[in-house]
């Protein structure tokens, strides 16, 4: 195994466990994220030419497997359905697998097929299609916001605030807030905002910065 080879298969799994991680935390947004980032990795090695890759035909469509069996994940844990298709025991599953590639030899676990070539998206048209490392963001100042999907997992709203990083070529959460159900009001309402990653247990809250910095918002209802 060259060292380029192990090098990539630490980054693979390091990035399967970091999902898995924030999948059994409860944190899905970033859990998806992950997902799918390792998913398009996989996806593109599995697609490479023969001569662009160290991999056997044979570890490729497995590493395609792999990929299909995160996109399922992905999709399981955002669909409104109680009850999910794939499950965060099944994907541990896959750890030893892609950890082992070069020598696994048995039959896959999931009757799954690789994610066909056209899913595959040039550089820029996806987010996140990089390895995102932890780094400081800086000030409040570094950078604003390019949109701010708002999701509702039980009993809050949220708000992630998300901007696009030119050099890496993805976009990242730069930041989240919430309003409680009560909040939820005609008229205005200011709220705080906090550091990623989103936490929706609202456990371990830390505020943006230490500056007055904050959401204002304008809530305006419709009955139906």
């Amino acid at each position: 195994m060259s060292e380029v080879t192990r090098s990539l298969l630490q980054r693979w799994g390091a990035s399967l466990r970091r999902g898995a991680d924030f999948d059994s935390w409860g944190q899905l947004v970033e859990a998806i994220d992950e997902y799918q980032i390792l998913a398009r990795h996989l996806q593109k090695e599995a697609q490479a030419q023969h001569n662009n890759s160290e991999f056997t035909e044979e570890q490729k469509k497995t590493i395609g497997k792999i990929a299909a069996c995160l996109e399922l994940r992905s999709a399981a844990l955002q669909s409104t359905q109680s009850q999910e298709e794939f499950k965060l025991e099944d994907l541990k599953k896959l750890e030893p697998i892609l950890k082992n590639i070069l020598t696994y030899n048995k039959e896959f676990p999931f009757d799954v097929q690789p994610v066909p070539l056209r899913r595959i998206l040039a550089p820029g048209e996806e987010e996140n299609l990089e390895f995102e490392e932890d780094e400081e963001e800086g000030g409040a100042g570094a950078g604003s916001p390019d949109s701010f999907p708002a999701r509702v997992p039980g009993a809050a709203i949220f708000f992630e605030f998300k901007h696009y990083k030119p050099k890496k070529r993805f976009t990242s959460t730069k930041c989240f807030a919430f309003m409680e159900m009560d909040e939820v009001k005609p008229g205005p309402i200011v709220i705080e905002l906090y550091k990623k990653p989103t936490d929706f247990k609202r456990k371990k809250l830390q505020l943006l910065t230490k500056k007055p910095l904050y959401l204002h918002l304008h809530q305006t209802l419709h009955k139906e």
